[in-house]
């Protein structure tokens, strides 16, 4: 959108763009950061709830460059930027994006629908959350109008799965125990597990929801124990129980539903951790 207002842009990210979403890469690439290369130029973060979510090193990296502009939808959203673009209520930052755009009657391309749309169909849940409303529909309609394809879109994210991934998501399902009254369901995939699968972290994406839908489920949960860190995803049916207030126990934050941490504990210790609190909040109700 800002290259074709004429504006050059660099799009960085951590981490290089998982498999999945490389095909909306191909006009626009994710690089990574190379601070030897980066001139002091404003910094725009886009679905960051803070200013760490790039990273722990990225954000020590770029402590002393101008962060212009914040455009996010999560509820943890600390507003670190000269300016704030955050709605909670919306159900993605694509929507608040292609919103925005709208607004300000820019040209939306083929590619750049194809993005938003993307943005929107994952963070929906495929339009199943909680969050999607009536405008999440009225703006996937007019981004199809502009060139977005639904069937390549869900062809290229859900319908191209590899071995690895599927071998790691048995691993998974195999590990998924019933906790509290089979309120709450946790799983956990190992180190070894990666390993013995060769998967890469990126494959994980989507497992904790298999949790989340299990028969009397209220919070699923994914355990992954990786190299230098032990990450945690948090999913729960209703908004009250707060999985954002839960995950930032633990050095983490995200949204009432859909929560995520990462962790210097070990992978058993943030298990019990995380049972402990979620049990805590399911006993009392909520909120």
């Amino acid at each position: 959108m800002l290259q074709a207002l004429g504006v050059e842009v660099f799009t960085v990210n951590a981490d290089p763009a998982p498999k999945p979403l490389e095909f909306l890469t191909r006009e626009t690439k994710v690089t990574v950061l190379d601070l030897g290369g980066f001139e002091e130029l404003p910094l725009i973060y886009v679905d960051c709830a803070d200013e760490k979510r790039v990273g722990p090193k990225t954000s020590v990296a770029l402590e002393r460059y101008e962060f212009l502009a914040n455009i996010d939808h999560h509820i943890s959203n600390t507003n670190f930027s000269t300016n704030d673009f955050v709605d909670f209520k919306a159900a993605a930052t694509c929507e608040i994006l292609a919103g925005m755009a709208y607004d300000l009657a820019w040209k939306i391309d083929e590619v750049t629908a194809q993005a938003l749309y993307v943005g929107i169909l994952t963070d929906t849940g495929r339009f199943s959350y909680a969050a999607t409303s009536e405008r999440v529909f009225e703006l996937a309609s007019r981004l199809v109008a502009d060139g977005a394809s639904p069937t390549y879109a869900s062809t290229r994210l859900y319908e191209c799965e590899r071995m690895p991934r599927l071998k790691l998501l048995h691993r998974y399902l195999d590990s998924l125990e019933m906790i509290c009254d089979d309120r709450i369901c946790v799983g956990m995939v190992r180190r070894q597990d990666f390993l013995d699968t060769g998967a890469a972290y990126e494959d994980t994406e989507g497992f904790v929801d298999y949790a989340r839908s299990v028969d009397s489920v209220e919070v699923g949960i994914l355990i992954e124990e990786r190299k230098t860190t032990t990450k945690g995803s948090l999913r729960s049916n209703d908004s009250c129980y707060r999985m954002d207030q839960i995950a930032a126990k633990f050095g983490g934050g995200g949204h009432a539903c859909a929560a995520g941490l990462s962790s210097s504990l070990k992978a058993d210790d943030l298990k019990v951790g995380l049972l402990e609190a979620i049990s805590e909040r399911l006993r009392m109700g909520g909120d």
